[in-house]
């Protein structure tokens, strides 16, 4: 081995023993922050105005934080059975504006809750939570009959377009189809992704359809029947919904609810996937690179993934790195919490290859 190689072999050497001493999960992250709470109350002299401020908004922040970490259907049990207050799981309080008058208080917060107690406090409660948010995920959504409901069609394109919220847990997508489009599709080419579409991805592997079949009934109302084709790393579950609503197309939240019914189905489901299981797997890995960097990167981006339990390395030179992960969950759900973090796991069998995604 010339003297390059052992220098470059001594300072990779170095950068990783020294790294080793720094291994900790870094994800007490903003995820754990709600930013800009704001409360306002009638202002009374005679009681502490400020502390009931403060207690409001770590109650207010912590039901924001849970809607985006449980699922639906455990953010409903949360609701029926939530303590009255948080202050335990807070770790700290940021004041970022406050004015105080004759007649009122308000108060601008930023609330950081503990994650370590903020998991507890879940898991005593048996509710499943993931703190894994998703990277892009596209709604191909569509309204049938559309001749004979012009106007439902619009509504249905806006409401779904104008319902994409950037800090929920799912970076929702969503993708219509002009009349052209929607003359070449059948119920069944929809549901195979097998149509022209300008924003439709050669990868398929995290992908929502959903086709909406409305019909007049009796009474004025109307009737929506909905096929949801959701498929998340490249598995798919089907769920079909009904719902009945009178029709009135001035009515402003005709659909809304339809709406937010369909995004909470996603959602449940991404966090079925997503949590963590009681069981813990070990899965080998080995990790080629070219720059002592990328493997810092790497290290870093296993820290931060809360399934993670902790990662060993068993082989390390100037250009390769083997060990293995300990993660709790399937090989389903390490592959996809791995990809929503830029990190592609290669199934060989018996071990994964890993690479970082650009």
């Amino acid at each position: 081995m010339n003297n390059y190689r052992i220098i470059q072999l001594i300072k990779a050497l170095i950068f990783f023993f020294v790294s080793i001493f720094f291994i900790g999960n870094l994800n007490a992250s903003s995820y754990f922050t709600a930013k800009n709470v704001e409360i306002e109350l009638e202002f009374d002299n005679d009681e502490d105005i400020r502390n009931q401020a403060i207690e409001s908004a770590q109650v207010k922040a912590f039901l924001d934080l849970s809607e985006k970490l449980l699922s639906p259907d455990d953010f409903n049990i949360f609701l029926t059975e939530k303590d009255d207050e948080f202050s335990y799981l807070v770790e700290s309080i940021e004041f970022v504006n406050e004015t105080i008058t004759v007649d009122y208080y308000k108060g601008t917060f930023n609330i950081n809750f503990n994650p370590y107690k903020v998991r507890e406090y879940y898991n005593s409660k048996s509710l499943m939570f993931s703190e894994v948010k998703s990277k892009e995920i596209k709604i191909f959504t569509i309204l049938n009959e559309q001749d004979s409901f012009f106007i439902l069609n619009n509504i249905w394109n806006t409401e779904w377009t104008e319902s994409i919220n950037e800090d929920e847990t799912l970076d929702l997508n969503v993708q219509i189809f002009d009349y052209d489009q929607y003359q070449a599709l059948s119920l069944e080419s929809f549901l195979s992704g097998d149509f022209n579409h300008p924003n439709l991805s050669s990868d398929s592997s995290n992908v929502v359809y959903i086709w909406c079949e409305p019909k007049l009934i009796s009474n004025g109302d109307i009737k929506f029947d909905i096929i949801s084709k959701i498929i998340v790393n490249n598995k798919s579950n089907i769920i079909r919904s009904s719902y009945i609503k009178e029709y009135n197309l001035y009515k402003d939240d005709l659909i809304d609810s339809i709406i937010l019914d369909l995004k909470d189905q996603i959602l449940e489901n991404w966090v079925k996937l997503t949590s963590q299981d009681n069981e813990k797997f070990q899965y080998k890995f080995r990790f080629n690179f070219e720059s002592i960097n990328e493997w810092i990167s790497l290290k870093s981006t296993l820290e931060k993934i809360e399934l993670i339990s902790s990662f060993h390395i068993t082989s390390f030179d100037l250009y390769n790195v083997e060990g293995f992960i300990e993660f709790y969950g399937d090989n389903n759900k390490f592959e996809l919490v791995l990809s929503q973090n830029n990190v592609l796991p290669v199934n060989l069998g018996k071990s994964y290859k890993i690479q970082i995604l650009k």
